[in-house]
């Protein structure tokens, strides 16, 4: 439970066979986070770890482990933000990572390599150690990034990036990743990473049925952020859904009919103003406190600018 490189071994085995939700084990030491801060606040060094997976975005890659009881980790491809973040452990010495179909970063990458050690349940790591920031060619649309003096109880992070810069901050979330209410996940094949949300059909004045889609965002300041919005309409008509964050106030957003259901490529665009750090957004065809939309539209991914 207390040491990183162990835990990323597990994870890449959960995320490899598509286990949904694992949980810690609860044992003592309320007020820590079972092991995760000390104080009440300093997080450890397998808090790191967890912080690492919570912040991937984008969509999980396939990994392959060297062996199934040495060297694992697991992956996730931003394609808007044009990042790739592996977490790796469980292995010792002097070890390589062959990151392969990244030809869209372009020609050459950056690529910033951290640690975090096994030090137990009570001290604590203020942040991960900064091993190295490397140039490497891009070559056949892979690179194989050597990974010296590795412990076995450590957990390691690779962050890969363009060399140009990545663009200004811009974050995509899928909306079959966000919390779905009387709602239905579904696949097409021109949904952003082939899935949606549709069926979200129900507003009827009873709260224990309404419709609706929670996204949970992470912004790095608080400002004003343009939200766009992928969906299909086929109702023929313009349709409309409620939008409220961090349980404020209600607007309305409105969809322009499309050409058929399950097909996307349209957006609407309006503005959010978030505060730093997490944040829910609702898009709902009811909710508590919410009357209620017009017509149907199935939703593709938010994506804040």
């Amino acid at each position: 439970m207390d040491v990183p490189g162990r835990i990323a071994s597990y994870v890449a085995k959960f995320e490899r066979a598509g286990v949904e939700t694992a949980h810690r084990a609860f044992w003592y030491e309320y007020g820590t986070m079972n092991g995760l801060v000390v104080n009440n606040s300093q997080p450890t060094g397998t808090w790191w770890l967890y912080k690492w997976y919570g912040d991937m975005a984008g969509r999980m890659v396939t990994t392959t482990p060297s062996t199934q009881t040495g060297l694992d980790g697991f992956a996730s491809y931003d394609a808007t933000r044009k990042i790739v973040n592996v977490v790796l452990g469980n292995e010792s010495g002097t070890n390589t990572v062959r990151v392969t179909g990244i030809g869209a970063l372009g020609s050459s990458v950056r690529v910033t390599l951290q640690s975090t050690p096994s030090n137990g349940r009570f001290t604590a790591v203020t942040a991960p150690t900064t091993i190295s920031t490397s140039t490497y060619a891009v070559s056949n649309e892979q690179i194989s990034v050597p990974v010296a003096n590795m412990s076995a109880t450590s957990a390691y992070n690779l962050v890969i990036q363009p060399t140009g810069g990545v663009p200004s901050y811009q974050q995509r979330y899928e909306a079959e990743n966000a919390s779905v209410f009387r709602a239905q996940r579904l696949s097409g094949s021109s949904a952003s990473e082939g899935g949606y949300v549709g069926r979200i059909d129900n507003s009827n004045g009873d709260h224990s049925t309404d419709s609706y889609v929670d996204f949970v965002v992470n912004v790095p300041t608080a400002r004003a952020y343009t939200m766009t919005i992928g969906y299909a309409n086929a109702t023929g008509a313009t349709a409309t859904q409620g939008l409220a964050y961090n349980g404020g106030a209600w607007t309305t957003v409105s969809y322009p009919p499309t050409a058929a259901w399950g097909q996307f490529g349209a957006t609407v665009s309006t503005t959010v103003n978030l505060r730093a750090g997490y944040n829910v957004i609702r898009l709902a065809k009811g909710s508590p406190y919410f009357d209620g939309g017009t017509g149907y539209a199935e939703l593709d991914y938010i994506q804040l600018t």
